[in-house]
C-alpha cells in the first residue's frame, strides 16, 4: 500500500531497495480488493517494506474493504500511532495492533495511551529486532547487525515457502504483482492487478533467483 518508511534501519533492505517508492492510489486499491474477492480472500494485510501509517488514505482504504466484506490489518512500527489514529482504527472495527518495535519504547507508549484514553485496541503481536535474531533477507542486507546462515547445503531440503504452496502474491503500491514479499528489487514482478482480474486461475508460482538463498516462511 505504501512503500515509504519513517525509519532507515541498518538491518532492513528498504533503504537501499531497487524498486521505486510511492503510495497506492485509491483506484488501484479498488482493483486490489476486486482481485482479492475473486481469489476468495477474507482479509488483507496492508504493508510490504513500508510504514502503513504514512499513507494519507489508510482509513479510507480500510473503510472501503469493510463495504466489501474484507477485514484489514497491518504491521506498524507504531511511531505515528497517536490518539486520533487509534480512535479512527477502532471505529472501523480494528481490534488488534501488530507492532514491529524498531524504536524501543513504542510498545509501552502505545499500551499506556490505550489504557489512559480507554481506546479498545490491543497489541497482539510485537516483533523486537533489538532482542530477536535478525536475518539478512536472503542475502539482500549486509550488516554487522544481521546473522548469515549457511544455506547452500540445506536450502534444497527445506519445504516450499508459503508463496509457492498457497500461491500467495504481493501487490505493490503501483499495482504490480510480485512473486514474493521480500523481493525489494522487483525481479519477481509478473504483471499487474489488472492483468489478473478475471484470470486468477492462470497464475502459477515460478521461482526467482532470490529463492536459491532464501529460507524464510518455509515452515509456515
Amino acid at each position: 500500500m505504501s512503500i515509504f518508511c519513517n525509519l532507515t534501519c541498518s538491518y532492513c533492505p528498504h533503504p537501499s531497495q531497487g524498486r521505486t517508492k510511492g503510495n497506492m492510489s485509491f483506484s488501484t486499491f479498488v482493483d486490489v480488493v476486486e482481485l482479492a474477492i475473486e481469489c476468495g480472500q477474507k482479509d488483507l494485510f496492508l504493508n510490504n517494506f513500508g510504514e502503513p501509517l504514512l499513507h494519507p488514505e489508510l482509513l479510507d482504504f480500510i473503510a472501503y474493504t469493510k463495504t466489501k466484506g474484507i477485514e484489514c490489518n497491518f504491521i506498524t512500527n507504531g511511531i505515528l500511532l497517536d490518539e486520533a489514529m487509534a480512535w479512527g482504527l477502532s471505529e472501523l472495527g480494528i481490534h488488534d495492533i501488530y507492532l514491529s518495535e524498531h524504536l524501543i519504547g513504542q510498545k509501552e507508549r502505545i499500551q499506556q495511551m490505550f489504557q489512559e484514553k480507554s481506546i479498545p485496541l490491543s497489541i497482539v503481536y510485537t516483533y523486537n529486532p533489538h532482542q530477536q535474531e535478525k536475518h539478512d533477507w536472503a542475502g539482500q542486507v549486509t550488516s554487522k547487525t544481521t546473522s548469515r546462515r549457511s544455506l547452500t547445503s540445506t536450502i534444497k531440503k527445506q519445504k516450499p515457502c508459503i508463496f509457492e504452496t498457497k500461491k500467495r502474491v504481493v501487490v505493490l503500491w503501483n499495482g504490480s504483482i510480485n512473486t514474493c514479499c521480500i523481493d525489494v528489487n522487483g525481479t519477481g514482478i509478473v504483471g499487474s492487478v489488472k492483468d489478473y482480474i478475471g484470470r486468477t486461475h492462470e497464475y502459477e508460482f515460478n521461482s526467482i533467483p532470490l529463492c536459491s538463498t532464501c529460507d524464510l516462511m518455509r515452515e509456515e
